[in-house]
């Protein structure tokens, strides 16, 4: 069995399982082509959605250091490495998908969980998740932001929205965070660091550490009647903003995200 029969297999299985009411449409289940080949101790697959079992097709690629970005590949970057192969091989984000298995298979769990996750946001079973903290008195400020980034197709996670009644703040808010790829602060003269706010930095800063580049650390300084917020100690190692108006505080948010817009498409 190749290597892309075996992750055909494996992954049709998960999402069959999840996802059955979808997974005659969803992408390298219902069809793909191939292009695959070796860097080091690694094979990488690039899977092309095609949508059509019937036609399946392969191709080998050349995997060197000036494609993949690095002398060799590890579990440390194997995750840039995938990114720098999407930029190189200019791989569009909805269609295609590059899984990178160690020969001996012991990381295939893993790059499954993967390109499940990538396909959820690319079938709109999962959004991108965004936190946005705040002091209470401030809520009908930040609720316009919500609005506006619902719009734009994001999972905003605003407390009183986003906990059905009877959920532990505690526990809600720390599974708000577990879910997010971005926090969003929003320094008001109100913001005092202190309770629960004390706790989302807490939390956004330990996700950091675990995330890395995939979660964003999103500083908003807003001035009101000439006095402005103070940025908490711990948060001053990141870089904050301090936006004129709302259409600049948007812009910053959307500009420091993790994630990469997509193309404009007809809905």
């Amino acid at each position: 069995m190749t290597n892309d029969e075996l992750i055909f297999n494996e992954y049709s299985k998960i999402v069959k399982e999840k996802y059955p009411e979808l997974s005659a449409s969803w992408p390298i289940v219902s069809g793909y082509n191939i292009r695959g080949g070796f860097y080091g101790d690694y094979s990488i697959v690039i899977f092309e959605h095609t949508g059509n079992l019937m036609m399946v097709t392969g191709g080998f690629a050349q995997f060197d250091q000036y494609n993949t970005g690095v002398a060799c590949i590890n579990p440390s970057n194997i995750d840039a490495v995938r990114e720098k192969i999407c930029s190189s091989f200019r791989l569009s984000d909805k269609d295609y998908s590059v899984v990178i298995i160690k020969k001996d298979g012991t990381n295939l769990n893993s790059e499954l969980l993967k390109l499940l996750e990538r396909h959820e946001y690319v079938m709109g079973v999962k959004k991108m998740k965004i936190f946005l903290s705040h002091k209470t008195v401030n809520k009908p400020f930040v609720r316009k932001y919500k609005e506006f980034l619902d719009t734009l197709g994001f999972d905003v996670w605003l407390d009183d929205d986003a906990m059905p009644a009877g959920t532990t703040v505690h526990r809600g808010i720390f599974q708000g965070f577990k879910d997010a790829c971005a926090v969003v602060f929003f320094v008001t003269p109100d913001y005092v660091d202190k309770n629960f706010l004390e706790m989302e930095i807490d939390l956004a800063i330990e996700e950091k550490i675990n995330k890395g580049d995939k979660f964003a650390i999103i500083t908003l300084v807003f001035e009101d009647n000439g006095k402005k917020g103070e940025v908490p100690g711990v948060l001053k190692r990141y870089v904050w903003k301090e936006p004129k108006n709302d259409l600049e505080a948007i812009q910053e948010i959307v500009r420091a995200l993790p994630i990469k817009l997509g193309e404009p498409r007809y809905r």
